[in-house]
């Protein structure tokens, strides 16, 4: 995926947490293990964390520090 704010490459990975650590972003197919979340790998700041946990794919800009992802509301 094309960066909609540069135009460079994208990453894609997971983000993912749940809730008793940070909340961290992997690229690839599988999101953060104990060891990284433990080593404070990929962690992502400004995050609230909640009770339960979670993981989302999602697209990465590093030079812009962009995150893209497709979401809803269920009503």
């Amino acid at each position: 995926m094309q960066c909609p704010y540069c135009g460079k490459e994208m990453l894609k990975g997971i983000l993912s947490g749940d809730g008793r650590s940070n909340v961290c972003w992997k690229a690839g197919e599988d999101k953060t293990g104990w060891a990284d979340s433990f080593l404070g790998k990929g962690k992502l700041t400004n995050v609230k964390h909640t009770l339960t946990s979670f993981s989302i794919e999602t697209y990465f800009c590093a030079p812009c520090k962009k995150m893209i992802f497709d979401t809803d509301i269920q009503r």
